[in-house]
């Protein structure tokens, strides 16, 4: 008689990888699409000045952009 769900432990590393590829896909989108948006925030900020009043803001917005372009290096690939 043979069930449903494999008892080997092939079975347990398949669901691993899906698993991993459920939770890489959202993040690598998610740093691709803000890589995309924080520039136009970065302009913002130096159009408005508030980049001269507050720099800790600005190196915060430059840092998270080469964190987002980092993450999203793979997306749709």
């Amino acid at each position: 008689m043979s069930s449903a769900f494999p008892s080997d432990s092939t079975a347990g590393a398949d669901r691993g990888i899906s698993l991993r590829t459920a939770v890489k896909y959202p993040l690598r989108a998610l740093g691709f699409w803000a890589a995309v948006v924080l520039p136009f925030v970065l302009l913002w900020l130096i159009v408005s000045g508030i980049a001269q009043q507050s720099p800790t803001i600005l190196t915060g917005v430059v840092s998270a952009n080469v964190a987002a372009l980092v993450l999203g290096r793979e997306y749709k690939r």
